[in-house]
């Protein structure tokens, strides 16, 4: 049996919800795939790392054929797709493993093995256990796995119909894997390079709001240290020298600090110290990127971390912000009140913090018109907002406490799925007497058609980055044709033009000819490393090949008589074509390792 082992992991496609999740590769599965290339044991797992959001959907029959093992995870409007690739997978290859996880998975697994048909869903975190779990699953397939199983902390498996649990004890240390393994990306490559980098320094919240999933999803607040850190923006540094992170002209580019992050609010003071002592040591090594983190308001009462995260060149915040109903707020268990929070977004505008509040509508006690009026306030307060509908979320106290409706907006019949697909947060998914499915919805549109949504943002962006590659792939290969064709062209003229006994080349003189000369060496020397340059540049010495051949022709015509009147606009042309050719093979040289466009 072979020692090398294929691993698919597959974050497969949103059906909606922020577009922000769409842009930025979800970190689960780069972790877990670094785990797997540090795990040593049996076997050596060849990792790739498929985005349905980014590369496509997958076809199961035809992407996994030699496919060993299948890990998916999803979040809640993901289930269903996530779900019908392990059935797919499990049909067309028989003997496929199939792990499943993440934040919907791990608190569901009885869904999961209903609907997906998994091996194994791992609770939790992985790392720190997935080099064993493959192990014992590639190795013992038989009856016995079980007992094998069963020796694996924080998983989940059937036996006798029933799911069965491991224990674990305590939690994964947060560098565990020091780097993510963003190279096993599918189809990440300098012409589609990510819109952005992401960056993980901390797992889990110092908070307790009842709606959100990473309190349980990750528990404590744990750290990485310092020193892995700056590991973690090296890298990302050097996969924007490599292209694989879009980055402006400048050589800038975007980073989020991924969102179950964010700075601590005053009252954690050990937290908050230790992360205001680590912003200042970012300085100097973030110059470049444009950070985007998730924070709380309180930034607003602490100047001296305001200034840190701006030192550390932090651009945008995305706010908790909520709700402006005080209380909404204590329903929730969002420890803020609505008058503090005006003060601190006001202070954080006017220190130039680009801020995006992120807002949750249809709360316990919002009215329609409290929800027109959260819209007509917000929008005063921050540059971009996000805006999600109150959605249950398995693993909160909304999960079992608000009943779920069906896909027609009708109470859920015993054993129905919910509607995943609608889980985007912009209607109710559950039954409440103030709204039905449909009237909620209105509700969203009216609300959002008042804000600057920043999924808007990220649509430019992306719509930018496709544009670029489309045209890439368009005219790239026809470019590069034409470029060599005009270099072809003009370097035949000069030839004939720079023959001893041509008219032309006796009354060009030694000089020029000899200038033709070294023209026609350097033409042949740089037409291949020019059909690689920018666009931009290959378009501007195609033009000046233009001239210049129109030029030679104009001069190799009979009825020209005297070639030195043209002698010294020849002269200049060569001079420009030849300055334009080193200026782009310099560009290209320096900008090797930067993103396509970058300059």
């Amino acid at each position: 049996m072979s020692r090398i082992k294929r691993v698919m992991l597959l974050q497969p496609a949103s059906t909606g919800g922020n577009f922000e999740y769409v842009a930025i590769p979800r970190q689960g599965m780069l972790y877990l795939s670094a785990a797997l290339a540090q795990w040593e044991g049996p076997f050596v797992y060849e990792r790739e790392i498929w985005f349905e959001d980014r590369s496509g959907l997958m076809d199961p029959d035809k992407d996994l054929e030699g496919v060993d093992i299948l890990m998916l995870t999803a979040l809640i409007n993901e289930a269903p797709r996530a779900y019908q690739v392990a059935r797919q997978a499990r049909e067309y290859h028989p003997d496929i493993i199939t792990i499943g996880g993440g934040p919907q998975m791990s608190p569901l697994p009885e869904e999961a093995f209903e609907y997906g048909h998994f091996d194994v869903i791992v609770q939790r975190e992985g790392e720190d256990i997935i080099g064993q779990l493959c192990d014992v699953l590639l190795e013992r397939r038989g009856l016995g796995r079980n007992e094998y199983l069963d020796k694996v902390p924080g998983i989940s498996y059937q036996q006798d119909g029933q799911v069965v649990y491991t224990k674990r004890v305590g939690l994964v240390r947060p560098d565990f894997v020091e780097l993510p393994d963003f190279r096993s990306i599918r189809d990440l490559t300098p012409d589609n390079p990510m819109a952005g980098g992401v960056v993980e320094t901390i797992r889990g919240c110092t908070e307790k709001c009842t709606y959100c999933q990473v309190i349980q999803q990750f528990l404590g607040y744990r750290l990485v240290s310092r020193e892995t850190e700056f590991k973690r923006l090296e890298q990302l540094q050097e996969l924007a020298s490599d292209g694989l992170i879009h980055s402006s002209r400048n050589g800038s580019f975007q980073v989020f600090v991924s969102d179950d992050l964010h700075t601590p609010p005053l009252r954690a003071v050990k937290f908050r110290n230790e992360r205001l002592e680590r912003l200042k040591g970012w300085k100097g090594h973030t110059d470049n990127m444009n950070l985007i983190i998730q924070a709380r308001a309180e930034i607003g009462q602490d100047p001296e971390l305001a200034q840190a995260l701006q030192e550390a060149n932090v651009k945008m915040l995305y706010l908790g912000v909520e709700s402006d109903n005080a209380e909404n707020l204590k329903a929730v268990n969002k420890r803020q009140e609505p008058g503090q929070m005006h003060r601190d977004l006001a202070y954080i505008n006017e220190v130039g913090f680009t801020v995006v509040a992120m807002t949750i509508i249809g709360l316990p006690y919002d009215t329609e018109e409290s929800i027109m009026a959260l819209a007509d306030w917000v929008t005063t307060v921050s540059r971009y907002q996000t805006a999600n509908f109150l959605t249950p979320l398995p693993a909160t106290s909304n999960w079992k406490g608000l009943a779920p409706l069906n896909e027609h907006g009708e109470l859920l019949a015993e054993g129905e799925m919910r509607p995943y697909h609608l889980y985007t947060g912009r209607q109710f998914v559950h039954h409440d007497e103030r709204w039905t499915m449909q009237e909620s919805r209105e509700i969203f549109d009216k609300y959002t058609s008042r804000l600057q949504e920043v999924d808007d943002v990220y649509r430019r962006v992306f719509r930018i980055l496709r544009t670029y590659k489309l045209r890439l792939a368009a005219s790239g290969r026809g470019l590069s044709d034409s470029v060599a064709a005009r270099l072809g062209e003009a370097a035949e003229t000069l030839r004939d033009l720079s023959q001893p006994d041509s008219l032309a080349g006796r009354e060009f003189g030694e000089n020029i000819s000899g200038r033709v000369g070294e023209l026609v060496e350097t033409l042949r020397a740089v037409s291949q490393p020019l059909a690689n340059v920018r666009r931009e540049a290959a378009e501007g010495i195609g033009s000046k090949l233009s001239e210049l051949t129109e030029s030679l022709k104009t001069l190799a015509d009979p009825s020209v008589t005297s070639g030195k009147e043209m002698a010294a606009g020849i002269s200049r042309r060569i001079t420009e074509l030849t300055d334009a050719i080193d200026t782009a093979l310099a560009d290209q040289r320096n900008g090797r390792k930067k993103a396509p466009g970058q300059g």
